[in-house]
């Protein structure tokens, strides 16, 4: 009963209730203009987030890694994420069809593997359900429902024979969901240049700051029983992150960034997990997509979600479609 209630509101969440999706559809009697499927976001994708709902394919050389070392301690993985976001629907006021009120929705796949022949460590699903609202042109927030859970690959024990490297015994969990988290998180988004608009509107939204406080609440929902397991006690982790675009020739070929990103679960004590990317956002593409080229550097717990009380430390390159 739950999951078809939850299947009747998706459906009418996209219904088109105007001639046309992505164009902004006024009611007169209420100020107000309502889009269906609007193509850009109230709140934005973070630039350096590494658990991020996107498309992106990584090369990264682990200078430490706790789940799959080579003898040396180090090893290359070749991972590649399919995600994508979009809006349901949008009312905004009817002057101003880029702030109000929106709901979208974020799908993700991450794939782990072993730079040497491609095989699979481990595999990540993460979706969300979000109600954001944005009151002025330089900040945000955001209410979502959340959801990770992990299932790991056969490469961490090809053989079923364990393997001299590594301290934890794979066969046990072999291809199952070790972990899963159901939370919810309250975001925020400001924009502090803002006020260079009037003198500098290119530069007033070039430097960006948020953050994320996630919290797990036992019970249920219209998705049904929120679970967090392994890790039951562990109800909180939050995240803060700070970006810096600079446009290059006004935006018309591209952009190019720095964005730094530092995490804190609760399972691990609260140590910081600290991603850093640079590099350049191409010019052009299609509305509400963003691609970027980046430089990627993290030290912090695994990103495979099932060992996060291992270690990881990497440098590598990342593309993203988000």
């Amino acid at each position: 009963m739950k999951k078809t209630t939850l299947i009747l509101i998706i459906i009418l969440s996209i219904l088109p209730l105007s001639a046309k999706s992505n164009k902004p559809h006024d009611i007169d009697w209420l100020n107000l203009s309502f889009t269906s499927l609007p193509s850009e976001f109230l709140y934005p994708s973070y630039l350096a987030d590494p658990l991020a709902v996107n498309t992106q394919i990584t090369y990264r050389q682990y200078q430490i890694d706790e789940i799959h070392p080579e003898s040396t301690g180090e090893e290359g993985h070749f991972d590649i994420t399919i995600g994508t976001r979009f809006n349901f629907w949008r009312i905004s006021p009817k002057d101003n069809p880029n702030i109000g009120i929106e709901m979208d929705w974020g799908l993700a796949i991450s794939t782990f593997m072993n730079s040497d022949g491609t095989d699979l460590l481990g595999m990540d699903g993460i979706y969300y359900f979000a109600l954001a609202i944005r009151p002025v042109d330089w900040a945000a927030i955001r209410v979502t429902r959340h959801h990770i859970c992990a299932h790991q690959g056969d490469q961490l024990d090809t053989n079923g024979d364990g393997s001299p490297y590594i301290d934890f015994d794979p066969n046990i969990y072999s291809n199952e969901s070790n972990y899963i988290r159901d939370d919810y998180m309250i975001s925020a988004y400001f924009e502090p240049l803002h006020f260079l608009e009037p003198i500098l509107p290119t530069f007033s939204k070039a430097l960006r700051v948020y953050g994320d406080y996630n919290f797990y609440a036992p019970g249920y929902d219209l998705l049904g029983r929120r679970t967090n397991d392994p890790t039951y006690h562990s109800y909180n982790w939050y995240q803060y992150g700070v970006e810096l675009e600079i446009p290059i020739d006004n935006h018309e070929m591209g952009s190019l960034f720095v964005a730094a990103q530092q995490s804190h679960w609760q399972q691990t004590s609260y140590a910081p997990n600290l991603n850093f990317e640079a590099g350049i956002i191409f010019a052009g593409g299609k509305d509400g997509q963003r691609m970027k080229l980046a430089y990627q550097y993290y030290d912090g717990q695994s990103l495979l979600n099932n060992y996060q009380t291992k270690r990881a430390k990497f440098s590598g390159f990342a593309f993203t479609i988000d």
